[in-house]
């Protein structure tokens, strides 16, 4: 069948009181094309014909209804994708680093970690992969970022002035004015591998998420793939026929897609919406690809029990892996 006649089919399955006049107006062809149209849906078994006295309706049949399904759901699943460019190296990055977290005094990112702190490792293993432009959203105790800009002279700090009221689009929009073209966007909050950076950078999609097998960390967001792409994401287990990974928090977005992620976001009327459901929302029309590292050695800090974590199981695995040194002491944080 052609796209006609399934717009067609599709139109009197809405309504089948419509004339013939009335569905050429809204399929943009002329009255003879639809009769045509019509007559072939008749002999192939899609539309039934009701007379009534004055007129007659065209009714969708049950073998009209499951073609017409199938279309639907092959439309569902086709993806715009753009193309790819000839300079695709990303060398700049986005830290969404504004909320607060209980039990916390200071931005997660300034937790102890080894010499340093979690973000001067975080912008460590950027500068690694040649990414030195580098843009952190703040809001809580934001004061702690601004020394990082005496050490740091292609930081850019902006802040989420509104931080407790929104989610992490509200920070990602402000960084529009800074981007310029495809970016890493990272989470404050995680500590992980330098892999992860170098899997996303080396990604021939310019659009990927990064994700793993779950954690149980009972914070994750939850992934289902189709067809090669992001089809769900979500924090509710129950809303997925499968569960294909975790989002880590780590992604490569183009421009295009942040762009598209912004149009999205002047709709909304939710604060506290964020980013991850935005990229869902543009998910349905574009392509938005992933990589799945399955060994990956990560973590999450949210709780301090998640960074007494870090401290004595997570990172000398890190320093391992990273380093080839063996210990990184233990701490206890009560």
């Amino acid at each position: 069948m052609i796209e006609k006649e399934f717009r067609i089919l599709e139109i009197l399955n809405k309504d089948c009181t419509l004339s013939q006049r009335e569905v050429a107006t809204k399929v943009e062809v002329s009255v003879g094309t639809v009769n045509s149209i019509i007559k072939q849906l008749v002999n192939k078994g899609y539309l039934t014909i009701k007379k009534l006295s004055n007129s007659q309706q065209y009714v969708v049949s049950e073998k009209g209804v499951v073609i017409l399904e199938d279309y639907i759901k092959g439309s569902l699943n086709r993806k715009i994708v753009f193309p790819t460019k000839k300079l695709t190296k990303i060398t700049q990055a986005v830290i969404l680093a504004a909320g607060e977290r209980t039990g916390f005094k200071q931005p997660i990112g300034f937790l102890k970690l080894g010499q340093g702190t979690i973000v001067e490792r975080t912008i460590k293993l950027l500068h690694e992969c040649g990414i030195k432009d580098i843009i952190i959203i703040t809001g809580y105790e934001s004061h702690y970022y601004e020394n990082l800009t005496k050490k740091y002279s292609r930081l850019t700090l902006v802040k989420n002035e509104d931080y407790r009221w929104t989610g992490t689009m509200a920070s990602l929009a402000l960084a529009q004015n800074y981007i310029e073209d495809d970016f890493l966007l990272l989470e404050s909050d995680i500590v992980f591998e330098r892999k992860a950076l170098l899997e996303l950078v080396k990604n021939k999609n310019r659009n990927c998420l990064l994700i793993t097998n779950e954690s149980g960390s009972e914070d994750e967001v939850f992934v289902e793939i189709r067809d090669g792409y992001i089809f769900k994401m979500s924090k509710d287990r129950h809303q997925f026929n499968k569960i294909d990974g975790e989002l880590i928090g780590i992604s490569k977005i183009s421009i295009d897609i942040y762009e598209k992620m912004l149009e999205e976001y002047r709709h909304n009327k939710n604060p506290y919406f964020n980013y991850e459901y935005t990229l869902l929302d543009v998910a349905r029309t574009f392509s938005i690809g992933y990589s799945k590292l399955i060994d990956l050695v990560w973590t999450e800090i949210d709780t301090k029990w998640h960074y007494k974590n870090l401290i004595n199981y997570i990172y000398p695995m890190l320093i391992e892996k990273d380093n080839g040194k063996k210990e990184a002491g233990q701490v206890d944080t009560n």
